[in-house]
């Protein structure tokens, strides 16, 4: 079993986008192994003039059963000065796949979502990839899906800047069926830095490929000794056509301390 604690440095964007970057969970490579998992729980409480609390947490694992693989992975976020409440996201996420040392793999995956601070009160998602393994290995791996999944979502105008807020500030409720693509690599580049990157486009059939939401992410983590570990992320989208008119530019850097044991 390996189990993480992450201690996040520095976030230079820490609400919830509508876009989970899967791809950034546990991923079993050795063929031996049965479980892996990581935990990353924050709490802070002070009183510079208010009583400000900041609740994080973020865990995901993935546990492999004869030729089958399930993730599971959640984030909160809280954030309260006084009687205001600053921050408050996370997401639950589970992920199911068969056939999971075959070059060919389907996986079912469902999430419930929330971004107070983005204006989206619920989202949920559930669909289906096909997912091909490019290569893998002990050190490394490279896979593509692609697959269809449906999705709801309510907003509201509380992110919107003023000048773009519209006289009608009633909740928005959407459905939607859409394409879902990504394409990811992993790779231990020597005995003490890994990386890994990831590109994801989703789009519905209405207007394809003329509004799509793409995402990225990347990271790269440095072994300071066999336990400790420094990381340094990053994950960005851009909608082309938000549901309300947020900006259309959402990103978050930061920087964490790796402890494994």
């Amino acid at each position: 079993m390996g189990v993480t604690l992450l201690l996040v440095v520095f976030s230079g964007s820490r609400t919830t986008a509508q876009l989970l970057f899967p791809e950034t969970f546990v991923v079993i490579f050795d063929t031996t192994r049965n479980f892996k998992g990581s935990i990353s729980p924050s709490l802070e409480v002070k009183t510079p003039k208010d009583l400000y609390i900041e609740i994080t947490n973020r865990a995901d694992m993935a546990y492999k059963f004869k030729n089958h693989a399930l993730v599971l992975a959640n984030k909160f976020e809280f954030t309260k000065s006084g009687d205001e409440t600053i921050l408050s996201g996370g997401f639950l996420y589970a992920k199911f796949k068969t056939f999971y040392d075959n070059p060919l793999v389907v996986e079912h995956y469902l999430q419930y979502q929330w971004a107070e601070a983005r204006g989206m009160e619920m989202k949920y998602a559930f669909g289906s990839n096909l997912r091909y393994k490019l290569y893998k290995n002990i050190r490394s791996g490279a896979f593509a899906g692609l697959g269809l999944f449906y999705e709801s979502e309510t907003w509201n105008y509380q992110a919107v800047p003023d000048e773009r807020t519209p006289n009608d500030t009633n909740p928005v409720e959407v459905d939607y069926i859409k394409l879902n693509a990504y394409l990811s690599v992993k790779q231990t580049i020597s005995e003490n830095i890994k990386g890994e990157a990831a590109f994801y486009l989703q789009d519905n059939f209405e207007d394809f490929l003329k509004t799509p939401r793409i995402g990225g992410s990347a990271g790269l983590s440095f072994a300071i000794t066999k336990n400790v570990a420094f990381g340094v992320q990053f994950r960005m989208l851009y909608d082309y056509e938000p549901i309300v008119p947020v900006d259309k530019l959402w990103f978050s850097t930061f920087t964490e301390l790796q402890v494994t044991f």
